[in-house]
């Protein structure tokens, strides 16, 4: 196919060069002829199964794109940046000449990344890459800046609870009002968690009630999905409850299974790490919407993005299964509200005020009168000493 456009383009040519026929064509005729010769004689090798050029240049494995200045495959793009963004130092036990191929590329690091150099691989296109990322990071900040060390400090009063490392030996099934317990603890723990991260206290206290209240049901569920990793058939909720696929209500089981199917398995699949869970939280919470600073919260959830594209950077599409997590997510949240919905509707469940204002979104009051928000606002100011039930 490639040589039937170059000799296509070639005969073109051929009828512009003759001399009876060249008046008749404008010159901005000839310039494009020219240059779609050109592109196809710069390309056909690349786009031609024995072109040469799908072949990593260090090791002859399948190249996967043009990495650091030439053809490469992920193994070799990943070795040489390793080695570069870690200053690493390597030797070799032999004389020098060891043969990097794709089976045997492992067996000298030395050797290998003195083939990454002579294949043409740019040290200088290594640290543009950092310095690309930390300055997308910079436009991203405001009054502060997000880590992964942050992120990980926050989470570790969820990690630490004791409700966290339950080993289940008599299991126990939820009943309602076991749910709601566990609801509640982990609504806490939420604002607990959202107090450790010092861009959110600086908000405004209207969005600060406002990222709590339309977040709070995601929480659930992803916390819940995580604590349920290592099982097959279950939902271990936060309090020592279970919820079993099989005899758990209708409309309980429901949500069960969509947790399980949907959210479990695929995090079990992609063995996810707690950094990974800790950016994909951070980026499911600040979400802007109606928000008095929408541009503070945006910049706070793109900072997310670049910890999460930064810790997923050595597997090659990783990122973007993380990101496929989050649509089921919402779906399953939003499932669970109208089931909580409906079984308040018809009596069948009593839930106190802080569960109906963060869940449901209803005004409801607390025992001094006063709107469950303002229980949320006190509960969230970072200068009160908060220990969760």
């Amino acid at each position: 196919m490639c040589l039937r456009a170059l000799n296509k383009a070639g005969v073109l040519l051929n009828s512009v060069s003759d001399a009876s026929e060249a008046c008749s064509i404008r010159k901005s005729h000839c310039r494009i002829i020219l240059m779609s010769v050109t592109y196809l004689a710069a390309t056909s090798s690349l786009s031609c199964p024995d072109g040469g050029r799908n072949q990593c240049s260090i090791c002859a494995d399948r190249a996967t794109g043009k990495h650091y200045g030439i053809a490469s495959c992920d193994g070799c793009k990943g070795f040489f940046r390793r080695s570069i963004r870690k200053n690493h130092t390597y030797s070799c036990r032999f004389d020098r000449k060891c043969s990097v191929d794709k089976h045997r590329r492992n067996q000298c690091r030395y050797c290998r990344l003195q083939e990454c150099f002579k294949a043409g691989m740019r040290k200088e296109a290594v640290q543009n890459e950092r310095d690309c990322i930390n300055s997308h990071r910079a436009k991203g900040q405001t009054a502060g800046s997000l880590s992964i060390s942050v992120l990980l400090q926050a989470e570790f009063p969820v990690l630490a609870s004791p409700e966290s490392h339950v080993v289940i030996t008599n299991k126990r099934t939820a009943g309602m009002r076991d749910v709601f317990q566990s609801m509640k603890q982990q609504l806490l723990l939420l604002v607990e968690w959202a107090k450790h991260i010092p861009e959110f206290c600086n908000l405004p206290i209207r969005d600060k009630v406002t990222l709590l209240q339309t977040h709070s049901a995601e929480h659930l569920i992803l916390g819940a999905a995580r604590r349920s990793l290592p099982y097959n058939n279950l939902i271990l909720l936060g309090n020592d409850f279970v919820i079993t696929l099989r005899d758990a209500q209708i409309e309980v089981s429901r949500v069960a299974f969509r947790i399980q199917e949907e959210l479990v398995k695929p995090l079990r699949e992609l063995d996810i790490t707690d950094k990974e869970f800790a950016c994909l939280k951070t980026i499911v919470f600040f979400s802007p919407g109606h928000l008095e600073s929408p541009r503070l919260v945006r910049d706070l959830r793109f900072q997310a993005q670049l910890l999460l594209e930064e810790v997923t950077c050595e597997k090659r599409g990783r990122f973007g299964e993380l990101l496929l997590i989050i649509p089921p997510l919402q779906s399953v949240a939003w499932q669970m509200v109208e089931t909580l919905h409906l079984a308040r509707l018809l009596g069948e469940a009593q839930m106190d005020s802080l569960l109906q204002e963060m869940l449901l979104g209803e005004g409801a009051k607390a025992g001094n009168g006063l709107s469950t928000g303002i229980v949320i606002i006190s509960v969230a100011r970072t200068d009160l000493n908060f220990t969760p039930l």
